[in-house]
């Protein structure tokens, strides 16, 4: 995780005396004020507005005043050399997509000339409860701040929107140095926003990250971050279902890194998410490792496969975390772990001088969980993988995640070939 993950004031100044609203008809002649101009799009959308044809984005677009943005089925927005779609309070983006025609978030440039970072990314900010002190953030560089978190009256039902069959592509421009927007950013959205068929795939930064909030998800996958895969922080409380995670061979930090808060480690409302059905692919890269657990959060993993990691498979550190851990408020069940720590290193790693017992809370005969056993994924290549398990693999363990999850016998986020809902709607292009 970087420091903030925010916009600047600089990127964004230029476009705050643009007032004019946006026209209902996406292909309206307009001018820098969220009107599409043959099909590019710049400046402030304020009223309700529906793209059905594929756009371009050209600067921070920024959907505010209550407005709401429809995009339709098989749309294809393309990002500008440091764009990013960002969603004011109040506001909401409606992107539902098929399984046949997604929504796809991509960069600007040709097929075989994209990279990451190529434009900013997806930022929703909503009015959910966070743990920063009065309740509030600010997402520097946004108008109105602040501007994300309800305060003393959080909606924590409240809704950022609908992100269903969804890729973003090449996201992450880089702000400031070393400030990168991640793929999707979710400030304090509440329960009321809808994820489901999300795939963020090579992103500068982290793949999604929840800043507070409590809104849940399902069926997300994270292929190529730069940094984290999934990054939660500042009380997010909501829980995730079939999530796959793939680290570029060369590049990515943790699969999870999951705070609670850097400046106060027992703020509340604490991190604490549930999360089940994980396919946690590690790489070669030197920052490549599993599960981060800090600053004082809690949290609970069910039926994760955590393989293949060049450092530990779960690290844990502070001592307000391990509090939460001797407490029970840290679970880790029914879980496989693989061919992790393949630079030579532990295993699993606390804080310098820590004596806390990490391995036996971990690998407790209690949990269920399973060591050094293969869970004979079809593939792990880079570029071309098959999530599914084979029939004898032991991820068929039939123990399912407890109640809230869906019912789910196996280990890892895809049972089978047969019933892989990662086919189809995604890709695993590297340019």
């Amino acid at each position: 995780m970087k420091t903030h993950n925010l916009l600047t004031s600089t990127m964004v100044s230029a476009l705050i005396g643009l007032t004019a609203c946006a026209g209902d008809d996406p292909m309206d002649t307009g001018n820098d004020s969220g009107n599409p101009v043959d099909g590019e799009v710049r400046g402030p959308i304020e009223e309700d507005t529906v793209w059905s044809e594929d756009m371009v984005i050209d600067g921070i677009v920024t959907v505010k005043g209550g407005a709401v943005l429809t995009i339709e089925p098989g749309v294809v927005v393309r990002g500008k050399n440091g764009s990013a779609l960002v969603v004011a309070q109040g506001s909401r983006l409606e992107a539902v997509g098929t399984a046949d025609e997604p929504i796809v978030f991509t960069s600007s440039q040709a097929e075989g000339s994209r990279a990451r970072g190529d434009w900013g990314g997806i930022v929703l900010l909503g009015e959910a409860s966070t743990n920063l002190m009065g309740g509030i953030g600010i997402a520097e560089g946004l108008e109105d701040q602040p501007n994300y978190g309800g305060g003393d009256s959080p909606d924590d039902g409240g809704s950022c929107g609908s992100l269903s069959y969804v890729r973003v592509e090449y996201a992450g421009f880089e702000l400031t140095t070393d400030n990168e927007l991640n793929g999707v950013t979710f400030y304090a959205c509440g329960s009321g926003t809808t994820v489901d068929h999300l795939q963020v795939h090579m992103g500068e930064d982290d793949g999604i990250e929840m800043f507070g909030g409590a809104w849940s998800g399902s069926h997300i996958l994270i292929t190529g971050a730069g940094d984290d895969s999934v990054d939660i922080d500042q009380g997010w409380s909501g829980q995730l279902q079939y999530v796959v995670i793939q680290q570029d061979p060369g590049t990515g930090n943790f699969a999870f890194e999951i705070s609670n808060q850097e400046a106060n480690r027992d703020a509340e409302p604490r991190t604490a998410p549930r999360i089940a059905n994980v396919t946690a692919i590690g790489g070669s890269g030197s920052k490549s490792g599993g599960l981060k657990l800090k600053e004082g959060t809690a949290g609970e993993f069910y039926n994760t496969i955590v393989t293949g990691f060049n450092n530990a498979g779960v690290e844990l550190t502070e001592e307000q975390t391990e509090a939460q851990a001797d407490a029970g408020n840290i679970v880790i069940e029914n879980s496989l772990f693989s061919e992790n720590a393949r630079s030579g290193g532990d295993l699993y790693v606390v804080s310098d001088g820590s004596t806390f017992d990490l391995q036996g809370l971990v690998e407790a005969e209690s949990n269920g969980n399973l060591f050094d056993v293969d869970p004979m994924l079809g593939s792990t290549a880079w570029g071309s993988p098959d999530f599914a398990p084979a029939a004898d693999s032991p991820v068929h363990n039939g123990v399912t995640p407890p109640s809230g999850f869906a019912a789910a016998a196996y280990i890892g986020a895809v049972e089978s070939s047969e019933s892989d809902w990662t086919l189809g709607w995604t890709s695993y292009a590297t340019n």
